[in-house]
């Protein structure tokens, strides 16, 4: 088909034809149409053309290697989705970026992209979803993205970002999903990081984070994962984490957290797992085990042995017997000794599989995946924790 019959505009098509030449398109795993003159665009792999212009251009996990020609994608005006995910992108984010202003969902994840994060990218308004984790970005966070009033998800885990998270990302209250994991970031949480409402979905593990959790996470009401550990976080818990009643999983080993562990968590009764242990918490647990629906659940799943079991850990040793517990109780009292943990292991149990857990990497949390565990853990191991919650043999049996 000749240009003058194409479906779209001749600079786009130039446009993708460019992009093909520039990521080695001969290569990729499936590049049906591309550059055939008896295919039209809208035909061609990836490409979606609506009212006669490309709208979304989604060629993840297909082998695409090489640099991200410039100037091409701003031939592109129209479009709304860009996935060039999972493949072999070298070379920086194209600052030419900044002119696809209707783009809604950008994921540049799993390549092997340096360089900074462009600031201009804050002028896209309509970003719904921005995903460059997974990459070898370095510099700081720009502070830009803050402008990004309608993003949903946030992903910049896995990188060698530095510097402190910007203040201005706490604008951001249609928010639901952030992760900077595995970066090389510094200061002080954001006080203002409640102003983050609609967060399900938090980590800033594995950084360098110091100072307090700010007690303004208790506002964060429909937060259901949140993973602080890993960092260099100092004083207590705050008593605003036990607001948080869709809170299902909560990490906050591996920091210098000082105190008790708040009364307040006993009001999480969806809590599955949690994770507390390489601080300096003491005192009395809080009875947050007590009427929590999760753990009858999990009881349930033990007796039937449908799935792997790890199972709420204070300390040593591994209870002896295979019998399932009948209440919260009874499940607690068989860890025997379990509040002198300063030196306790972490304890599992498997049915049908083997758990691969090593004590040894200071990890017992899943991969910021929370549809990895399907039953509760809590870990308090090596704290200086002195008493069990003194009413967990009111929790209804199983």
């Amino acid at each position: 088909m000749g240009q003058g019959q194409s479906s779209i505009p001749t600079t786009e098509q130039t446009a993708l034809e460019a992009l093909y030449d520039a990521l080695n398109g001969d290569r990729w795993r499936r590049r049906d149409g591309w550059k055939q003159a008896t295919y039209d665009p809208e035909q061609w792999f990836g490409v979606e053309v609506v009212a006669g212009h490309v709208v979304a251009l989604e060629l993840p996990a297909n082998d695409l290697s090489g640099c991200l020609p410039v100037a091409t994608l701003a031939r592109l005006p129209h479009l709304r989705v860009l996935d060039l995910s999972k493949n072999q992108l070298q070379g920086e984010i194209p600052v030419e970026l900044k002119t696809l202003t209707r783009l809604k969902r950008l994921d540049l994840s799993c390549n092997d992209l340096t360089g900074v994060i462009p600031s201009d990218i804050g002028v896209c308004r309509s970003l719904k979803e921005l995903h460059l984790h997974q990459n070898s970005l370095h510099g700081t966070i720009p502070k830009q993205l803050g402008n990004l009033q309608r993003l949903q998800t946030l992903q910049l885990q896995h990188n060698n970002l530095c510097g402190a998270l910007p203040a201005a990302l706490c604008k951001l209250t249609e928010l639901s999903k952030f992760s900077v994991r595995g970066n090389c970031l510094t200061g002080c949480i954001p006080p203002d990081i409640g102003h983050m409402h609609s967060l399900v979905f938090l980590s800033l593990r594995n950084n360098e984070f110091t100072g307090v959790i700010p007690s303004s996470l208790g506002c964060c009401k429909a937060l259901e994962f949140l993973n602080l550990s890993s960092n260099r976080l100092s004083g207590p818990i705050p008593e605003a984490l036990g607001e948080l009643e869709s809170l299902e999983y909560i990490y906050l080993f591996d920091n210098a957290l000082e105190g008790r562990v708040p009364g307040t968590f006993a009001r999480l009764k969806f809590l599955k797992e949690s994770d507390f242990r390489d601080n300096r918490l003491r005192g009395e647990l809080p009875n947050f085990l007590d009427g929590c629906s999760s753990l009858e659940a999990v009881m349930n799943k033990w007796k039937n042995r449908k799935a792997n079991y790890r199972y709420a850990v204070l300390g040593d040793p591994m209870p002896s017997s295979d019998t399932p517990p009948t209440s919260s109780h009874e499940f607690l009292q068989r860890l025997e000794d379990p509040v002198s943990n300063s030196s306790a292991t972490y304890l599992s149990k498997s049915f049908g599989h083997k758990i691969s857990n090593d004590v040894s990497s200071g990890d017992g949390a899943p991969e910021d995946d929370p549809a990895k565990t399907s039953h509760l853990v809590t870990h308090f191991s090596r704290n200086r924790v002195q008493k069990l919650p003194t009413t967990a043999a009111t929790t209804t049996a199983v």
